[in-house]
This record gives C-alpha cells, sequence and structure tokens, in this order.
C-alpha cells in the first residue's frame, strides 16, 4: 500500500516536472526569436555605419589630400602679363639678346634591354657632413645602341621663343674642369625623338616602358661634331612650354656617346633659345 502511494507521489512529481520544462521550453522559445531579430539588426546597422565610414574616409583622401604628383601638374602662370601685347604693337622695340642656353632639367638613362630597369639617380651625389647629401650641378649623357638618354626642358623665358635643340662637346685634348668628361666615338651617328609628354617626366619612375610615346623623330642619323655645337632640331618654345626628347644611337651604328657636363660647362644636350621679339 506504502508502496503504491509511493510510486503514485513519483509520477506525480514526475508529471510536475515535465510541465515546469515544457513551459520553460515555451517561454524560451518566445524570448530567443525577438533577441536574435534585435542582435541581426544591430549588427546590419553597425555594418552599415563601417561602410558609410569607410566611404566617406575614403572620399577625404581623394579630394582633400593632394595626390603626389599635384606639383608637377599644375600650369605655369604667365609672369609677363602684357608683354605681348606691347611688342605686337609696334612701338616697342626690344633690344638685341643674345641666345640664352638653357641645360635639361633632367637628363636620365633607360636600357633596351632591361626595359623595366628604373633609371639610375645620384650617381655622383655626395655625402658631407653639416649638409647631407649633395647633388652635384651635372648632367649625364649616355648613349650605346642598348642606352638610351631622356632629356626634358622647360621653357620659360617671353620673346626667346625658337629654340635649337643641340649637342656640344669639347674640343679634343682640351683640359676639362673637374667633373666633366668626354668619351665619343667618332663614328657615332645618332636619332633624336620627341615624346609625346604632357606633364614632366617622374625620373623616379622612369624606365624603357614607363617612357612616354614617341610623337615623331626630329634627327635622323646625325654624325657629332667634335668641339662645338651640332644643331639637331630647330622648333617653337613659348614660354612655360614642356619638352622632352629621347637621344639614341641611329639603326646599325655602333655609336658611343658618354659625356658629362660640369658645373660650369654645358657639354650635353642643351637648348639654345633665340630672340623672338
Amino acid at each position: 500500500m506504502q508502496e503504491e502511494e509511493y510510486s503514485k507521489l513519483l509520477d506525480t512529481q514526475n508529471s510536475l516536472d515535465s510541465d515546469e520544462s515544457d513551459s520553460l521550453d515555451i517561454r524560451t522559445q518566445y524570448i530567443l526569436p525577438p533577441l536574435l531579430r534585435w542582435v541581426a539588426a544591430a549588427v546590419v546597422i553597425i555594418g552599415i555605419i563601417d561602410t558609410c565610414a569607410l566611404v566617406y574616409v575614403t572620399h577625404m583622401f581623394n579630394t582633400v589630400f593632394r595626390p603626389k604628383d599635384f606639383a608637377s601638374r599644375l600650369q605655369y602662370g604667365n609672369p609677363y602679363i602684357g608683354l605681348q601685347d606691347l611688342y605686337s604693337s609696334g612701338k616697342v622695340n626690344s633690344s638685341a639678346i643674345d641666345p640664352i642656353v638653357l641645360r635639361p632639367r633632367s637628363s636620365a638613362q633607360v636600357f633596351v634591354d632591361e626595359p623595366d630597369r628604373v633609371s639610375p639617380r645620384g650617381l655622383r651625389d655626395t655625402w658631407k657632413a653639416g649638409w647631407g647629401t649633395v647633388s652635384p650641378n651635372e648632367r649625364h649623357l649616355h648613349v650605346t645602341p642598348i642606352t638610351h638618354t631622356i632629356v626634358q626642358y622647360r621653357t620659360i623665358d617671353f620673346g626667346m621663343e625658337d629654340c635649337h635643340l643641340v649637342l656640344t662637346l669639347p674640343e679634343p685634348g682640351v683640359s676639362l674642369e673637374a667633373g666633366a668628361s668626354s668619351n665619343v666615338t667618332l663614328s657615332s651617328r645618332i636619332t633624336v625623338f620627341r615624346l609625346a609628354a604632357e606633364h614632366p617626366v617622374d625620373v623616379k619612375t622612369l624606365s624603357y616602358r614607363t617612357r612616354p610615346k614617341v610623337s615623331r623623330g626630329v634627327a635622323v642619323r646625325v654624325q657629332p661634331g667634335i668641339g662645338g655645337d651640332t644643331l639637331l632640331h630647330r622648333f617653337p618654345c613659348p614660354s612655360a612650354s614642356l619638352h622632352v626628347f629621347e637621344i639614341a644611337c641611329a639603326d646599325g651604328s655602333d655609336c658611343l656617346l658618354d659625356v658629362w657636363s660640369s658645373q660650369n660647362t654645358t657639354y650635353g644636350i642643351n637648348i639654345l633659345q633665340h630672340q623672338t621679339v
């Protein structure tokens, strides 16, 4: 009898426990879905905020901060305001001015057999205590069948807009000042190309593959004149205009030009600006 009562009590207790468990499961089912929805909504909102922040920061970097080549792409302002009208009127005559020698802003080598090799820089840079790295005012013209030299100029002067591209070499046997040198094969023949460059060439990234495209040839199979100037090309050069040329050996010519200018010499490829007013 007692065993039957005890068994009934156990069954009742088990039934109560089962009812409580079922009730807890039901409450959990009703509680979890809203919680998951809130968590999912929070994740979506945070993701949207992060995306908007990323887009804003990207836009800020693209519009607020200047690109690295910002300065090189600026147009040169005309400092000679009114001079063109003044001289065009015929009321004023300019005094005679000797030709101006314009040295290249840069003279860099590229390599046909290594098209991805970047042009060497700082070949003659020196270190001086108290000053740091010093770059001498020297230009290198080096031309072989596999080495070309790219020179670029910016003509600034008003009224000196008739330009002659010339090759200047020293007289044989002349004593040259420190830094200047000339090694030229007499049988050399060179060809000159004008390159299509709207902006200054960045010599830090310049290579044979990345150089500007050839616009046209301006001198073909020219023999360098030893001692003096050899005219390569004559062209108009308005104030503030950019001019980039590539110097190469003529096809079939086993040529060699290895010329260094120095602080006080102008050996190599230069421009002579002649008066036009």
